[in-house]
């Protein structure tokens, strides 16, 4: 595999959990599926687990967005390594 193709593959990576950051919230089921309407402590307790998966699913798209800036920041990086290697071989 040469550096353009991995550096590709690289971008590639990095598109897709850019695009994953972005769709995060659409896997939350909405605070009623868990029962957080419910009286008592039932109640509470779906509204306290809804509020915690929204947390985790805010902070998974923040990291995802994050990875998928590395990943492309490498395959810019790895690109210029490549045509500095074939401008050292000319």
């Amino acid at each position: 595999m040469r550096l353009d193709d991995l550096a590709a593959r690289l971008e590639a990576a990095g598109d897709e959990l850019a695009a994953t950051s972005t769709t995060m919230g659409l896997i939350d089921p909405g605070a009623a599926v868990l029962a957080a309407d419910a009286p008592g402590g039932l109640g509470d307790l779906a509204r306290d687990l809804h509020r915690d998966l929204t947390t985790a699913l805010v902070a998974r798209g923040r990291e995802s967005a994050a990875h998928g800036a590395r990943l492309a920041d490498t395959a810019h990086t790895l690109r210029l390594v490549a045509a500095n290697y074939r401008e050292a071989d000319d």
